[in-house]
């Protein structure tokens, strides 16, 4: 076991020169932590074309790409130092529940028959240099699935040295880590640091997720990524942001629809805002993350891959009331901490007290659409809706789940701080000399006459 976390520390540094051209590139302060998390988001990005075209994700080529990126970025931007001074007691305090995970994760076999089939049978055969775009002996389930996830589990693969399915666990606890950083980086100038630590530690901390995690499922991976992206392009930080959408898009099919609603939000505040003029660089936002699954969708074309589980279609309508009822059943057990009700309810509390309404109904929208994709999604399967929701729906809500525990610290105290109060003028009242004519006056007094002395001014 200690070979394969050190194959996987190994992997991770590696992909440090690839995140770091990253920041460059999207303007970025640098930060390590963050750093290897955007470069485990591009690689989920670049490494799927190439494997579609014969190329191994190995380490070589991973290195290559890194380095592309790093003398791309030192060119072409200048590196800048890090905005955010680096807090030693918070770090602890949340890397205990990273420490705790991935010690489980590094010794959990893989139990689950999907997580075998769909995800690492493929990273082990991509792994191996073995192709699964025809049928096989035993081939893949749901070979039309992107390759992001797969991808960078059979580079990690290669730095550990063999396709150990049990130490590659880790990096689903990686993925967890990377959200909490990506968390700080954009909450701490809004938020204080203790507040800002409770918060993401009832994110770390909640069961669901860690155990999900341990599953080796893409859903984790994919809320990580997802919610990251929202977090940066809520914030601005429009070219990082969308680096990771297309990881999202890149690692499970459920990011189509989470994409589409995360992006119509965009459009519809820069609407209410009258801020027209940002609408070109979020439109080249959305042809970036779209393109980026154009190699996918070519491969599927080409050998004949489709999505025969998913047919949008009107006829499962009636089953709608139940899937909102299971939902509902779900957002409430203990194992999701409560969150989302949790940050319904601040939002809602920061609507009454007028507290940044744009940003409380912002969340609200987000999370309403998020759950409204997800009933599509539902109603558009071929399996059997009711089976579906009943077998998948607690997996599929982690991430408006981690999305509602990454906003709460900001939503609580947004809700509870006080209000900002605004500086009046002084009132000028009967009998009273404004300041301003008071200083006039006193000024007038002092004036040389014709002919005189200036005065001296009284010590």
């Amino acid at each position: 076991m200690i070979r394969g976390l050190t194959g996987v520390a190994l992997a991770l540094l590696g992909l440090l020169p690839l995140g770091s051209g990253v920041l460059l590139l999207t303007r970025t302060s640098f930060r390590f932590g963050l750093a290897v998390f955007a470069g485990m988001a591009a690689a989920m990005v670049l490494l799927p074309p190439l494997v579609y075209v014969g190329l191994a994700p190995s380490f070589p080529l991973v290195l290559g790409l890194g380095l592309a990126a790093l003398v791309a970025g030192l060119v072409l931007r200048r590196p800048s130092r890090p905005g955010l001074r680096f807090d030693l007691l918070p770090s602890l305090v949340l890397a205990a529940p990273l420490v705790l995970l991935a010690a489980r994760a590094a010794q959990q076999p893989v139990d689950r028959y999907d997580a075998f089939a769909n995800w690492l049978l493929k990273a082990k055969l991509l792994y191996f240099d073995r192709s699964f775009a025809d049928a096989s002996i035993a081939p893949p389930v749901h070979r039309e699935y992107p390759l992001g996830l797969p991808a960078l589990e059979a580079y990690v693969f290669h730095g550990i040295g063999s396709a150990d399915a049990r130490v590659v666990h880790v990096l689903f606890a990686v993925f967890l880590g990377g959200l909490a950083l990506v968390t700080w980086h954009v909450l701490r100038p809004h938020v204080g640091a203790w507040p800002l630590t409770a918060g993401l530690s009832l994110l770390l901390w909640m069961p669901a997720p860690r155990d999900q995690a341990l599953s080796a499922y893409a859903d984790v991976p994919l809320a990580c990524l997802f919610v990251s992206a929202v977090l940066l392009i809520g914030s601005e930080r429009l070219a990082l942001g969308s680096v990771f959408a297309a990881a999202a898009l890149a690692t499970k099919r459920d990011a189509v629809a989470f994409c589409a609603v995360l992006y119509a939000l965009g459009f519809v505040v820069l609407l209410v805002r009258r801020e027209r003029e940002r609408m070109p660089a979020l439109l080249v936002s959305v042809v970036c993350v779209a393109l980026s699954a154009v190699p996918w969708r070519v491969f599927d074309a080409v050998h004949d891959l489709h999505d025969g589980d998913v047919a949008p279609s009107l006829s499962h309508v009636g089953d709608l009331p139940f899937v909102f009822r299971r939902f509902g059943h779900l957002i409430v057990e203990q194992a999701y901490l409560w969150t989302i009700p949790l940050a319904a309810a601040a939002a809602v509390m920061m609507l009454v007290r007028r507290r940044d309404r744009q940003l409380a109904l912002g969340v609200l929208a987000l999370i309403a659409g998020l759950f409204a994709a997800l009933a599509l999604v539902y109603l558009s399967g071929t399996t059997g809706v009711r089976y579906l929701v009943r077998s998948t729906a607690e997996r599929t809500l982690i991430t408006p789940t981690l999305l509602a525990a990454a906003l709460l610290p900001l939503l609580v105290t947004r809700a509870l701080g006080a209000a900002q109060r605004t500086v009046r003028e002084p009132a000028r009242t009967r009998g009273r000399t404004p300041p301003r004519a008071r200083r006039q006056r006193l000024g007038a007094r002092r004036r040389p006459q014709a002919g005189g002395r200036p005065r001296r001014p009284s010590s």
